[in-house]
């Protein structure tokens, strides 16, 4: 039978909301003749397909799109071509943007784009990432930047480019916001003295107005302008409605005050947004200026980007590494903390790997370039931590979710308590629950929650990164807070990874013999074990006299040298071969010798536990995990002697790398799903627990792109203490997430019930709006301290 010929292809379902529905489509279109494996991602909204190539795509294309428009009809489909192999990375810096509802609306918008692989607005650096596989990419460019200003016009939109140094200064927004405020505060200030004192005089309504129109008339200028584009539940729409029926019904002063409050608190939410802003870039603070790259007996201060693999790079004292390479020339310290949290220098000399990232701390080192910057260490920190955004977590897709019906429920229920009760019910007047409806109004937008939640993640996020542990998406912190269950691998993870000979025993021989035998046995084997055996005798085997190698699965080594046969292994390499050996109780792995099929003794091989492995799992079992268990493929001894010594609670030995997996199984059999499990392991030889696993932790980044690709979070250095730090992170972050959550939702329906009994007036629904806001903002911030 011929072996199929498979396409990867990738729809994107614009608009999909609804979880339940996004699992049905995934399991419908597996049933789909021509379809071999579909994946559907609802964080990132994309179908992921492996189907028959034979010339019929096109038809299994269709097949799905119809099969899907029948489970979800009126999804925005596009099928995300692939037949550019390269796609362009850009960047949009945004300038202006602090409406974190209109940065939702851009990145589904630009997403859509023909052109458009693929987009991620975050709304906490203002920058927009895109992956453009267009021929016509400036056409693409344009065509994004028409949306964004269609969506959200006004903003500074600056294009990054690497022959771009400089970025066009333009006028101050908030310093123009701010004096209009004063000033619109002075004429209000005035109308409304003249008002209180009681003066009568018929230009009272018109300083109001002229009041209203320098506070609030961009806003009443957005909101037309958005309403010609059909979004009647902007917040600018809303608030304009509300206050210019309250103008209506004769509330001039009371309009003119809320609409001053309301810029008041937005002007004071920006200045919170920019500071924590500003907070987690300084978290971040990595990324290499410039690169001094050596060009003959010259230095010439040139673009990082523009180092190519084999230039040399000059690195002064207090300067950032800006690419990955090894020293050819200079011995100096270097600050590692901006990668791994740690803030104890390391001593690097000639021949040694230097990251970018590190600064260098006092003494002239050069480089030669190993990495281009896109595949340093730190493009790829920043890359991972700037676009951990677009995995979102649950409660920020229920957010997302709630917030498209929110608005419209409070809006009909505005219009309800506008219109019915002074129709059924007697001596109601209309004024009146036209002023309670237009409260409504003014706390119908969830600002507060759009705004606050997102950036509670990223702030977590930020703070990780800062401290060594890099989070891949807000999903996986979020998961980390639910588990109860942490699962370590143990060589490499809670052992150092590295065997040293802890005992020789000879029997009818030297000690020096037994190790020479030992190392024959394993001179051509490349198993930590056989290093650390060779590494003790230290002496040169000629392998020309080795004439007879043979490895035996899950026994050991027989070979022939010098005409001697030599058997090194296990017991069961002993008892096959019927050697009479004497077994040994020793803990660690034993490694017995035969010489011509005489007994000559055992050689005992142990790896060291991490220092701060111990410490790690009390400090884990401190942040309330139930359960701590290891897996190993060593044998049941030396498995329970680190099991013992770690106070671990389970440890299951004697593992293949397939049994890792099946224990994990059995391990979630009668689980909750918010009773999760995390496995913590090299990155490298992990991967299919990792990737079975509710968070993959990986050890070791710092310099193993593997680890890094590997698992969900990844801790740069080798601590495993750095895991609970990466919990109590996590719960920290959840537990500002939900005080945002139930403050802002509560203080809204607290003043919706005030305000439908008419106790509550439109100042304290504008505090339940920009106050809110402001409040949940500020407490977001609480995550970085």
């Amino acid at each position: 039978m011929d072996t199929a010929v498979l396409v990867k292809k990738e729809l994107l379902l614009g608009g999909l909301i609804c979880a339940h529905c996004a699992e049905v489509i995934g399991d419908s279109v597996n049933n789909i003749e021509g379809v071999y494996f579909s994946n559907m991602n609802f964080v990132t909204k994309k179908l992921t397909l492996q189907i028959d190539g034979d010339g019929n795509e096109d038809e299994i294309i269709s097949q799905v799109i119809k099969l899907i428009d029948t489970i979800e009809p009126g999804l925005e489909i596009k099928l995300i071509s692939k037949s550019s192999s390269k796609s362009n990375k850009r960047e949009l810096t945004l300038g202006g943007l602090n409406c974190a509802h209109c940065a939702e609306v851009i990145n589904d918008k630009v997403s859509l784009l023909d052109g458009v692989q693929s987009s991620n607005l975050n709304f906490i650096n203002k920058k927009l990432y895109l992956e453009i596989n267009s021929c016509n990419e400036r056409g693409t460019i344009e065509e994004v930047i028409d949306t964004i200003n269609n969506v959200e016009p006004g903003l500074d939109i600056q294009l990054t480019d690497k022959s771009q140094k400089e970025i066009k200064k333009v006028i101050d927004k908030s310093k123009l916001g701010l004096i209009k405020i004063i000033v619109g505060t002075l004429v209000f200030g005035f109308a409304f003295y003249e008002e209180f004192t009681g003066a009568n005089s018929g230009l009272l309504p018109i300083i109001f107005i002229a009041a209203y129109l320098i506070v609030g008339g961009d806003v009443v200028y957005k909101a037309f302008r958005n309403l010609t584009k059909g979004r009647v539940f902007d917040e600018n729409f809303l608030m304009t409605i509300a206050t210019l029926g309250a103008i209506a019904i004769g509330e001039t002063s009371e309009a003119v005050g809320v609409m001053l409050f309301y810029k008041v608190g937005e002007y004071l939410q920006e200045i919170a947004v920019g500071k924590s802003r500003r907070s987690i870039s300084d978290l971040m603070q990595i990324r290499p200026d410039v690169a001094n790259l050596k060009v003959g007996n010259t230095v010439k201060v040139v673009d990082h980007e523009d180092v190519k693999i084999g230039d040399y790079i000059v690195v002064k004292p207090g300067e950032k590494v800006p690419l990955d390479g090894v020293i050819v020339d200079g011995k100096s310290m270097v600050d590692t903390s901006a990668l791994t949290g740690e803030s104890v220098l390391r001593s690097v000399n000639k021949g040694d790997d230097l990251l970018s990232g590190f600064i260098n701390k006092n003494a002239l080192l050069t480089i030669e370039v190993k990495k281009d910057f896109s595949e340093s260490t730190v493009s790829k920190i920043l890359d991972l931590v700037e676009n951990a955004s677009s995995k979102k977590s649950k409660t920020e897709n229920f957010i997302s979710v709630f917030s498209r019906y929110y608005t419209p429920v409070v809006v009909v229920l505005a219009m309800l308590i506008a219109i019915i009760p002074p129709i059924f019910i007697s001596g109601a007047q209309f004024n009146e629950w036209l002023h309670r409806g237009l409260i409504f109004l003014v706390v119908s937008c969830p600002c507060a929650l759009v705004l606050s939640i997102p950036l509670s993640y990223f702030s977590g996020i930020g703070v990780a990164s800062k401290n060594g542990i890099l989070v891949k998406g807000s999903n996986y912190l979020e998961a980390l807070r639910y588990v109860d269950t942490v699962v370590f691998d143990k060589t490499g993870t809670l052992t150092e990874g590295v065997f040293d000979v802890v005992k020789v025993h000879a029997i009818g021989i030297r000690e020096d013999e037994l190790v020479e035998y030992a190392s024959i046995a394993e001179a051509n084997s490349n198993h930590p074990i056989a290093k650390s055996i060779l590494d003790y005798y230290k002496n040169e085997v000629d392998l020309n006299k080795i004439n007879q190698y043979e490895e035996i699965a899950a026994h050991g080594i027989r070979v022939k040298y010098e005409g001697n046969i030599i058997l090194a292994g296990n017991e069961k390499l002993m008892k096959s071969n019927t050697i009479k050996f004497t077994s040994t109780d020793e803990v660690g792995t034993i490694i017995y010798i035969a010489v011509n099929n005489i007994f000559r003794g055992y050689i005992v091989i142990s790896d060291k536990i991490k220092v701060d492995s111990e410490e790690a799992i009390r400090a884990i079992k401190n942040q309330g995990i139930k359960q701590t268990i290891m897996l190993t493929g060593d044998n049941k001894k030396v498995a329970d002697k680190v099991a013992d010594k770690l106070k671990l609670d389970k440890v299951f030995s004697n593992l293949l790398p397939g049994e890792k997996v099946e224990k994990i199984e059995e391990m979630y059999k009668g689980r909750q799903d918010k009773e999760k499990i995390a496995f913590v392991g090299d990155g490298i030889n992990d991967a299919p627990v990792l990737a079975r696993v509710d968070v993959g932790i990986a050890m070791g980044g710092l310099g193993s792109d593997a680890a890094i690709e590997a698992a969900d979070i990844v801790i740069m250095t080798d601590e495993p203490s750095k895991i609970a730090e990466g919990i109590r992170i996590s719960k920290k972050t959840n537990k500002i997430v939900w005080q945002n959550i139930i403050f802002a939702l509560g203080v809204k329906v607290i003043v919706m019930v005030l305000g439908t009994v008419g106790v509550a007036t439109m100042w304290e629904a504008v505090f339940a709006d920009v106050g809110v806001s402001l409040i949940a903002v500020i407490n977001a911030m609480r995550i970085m301290k």
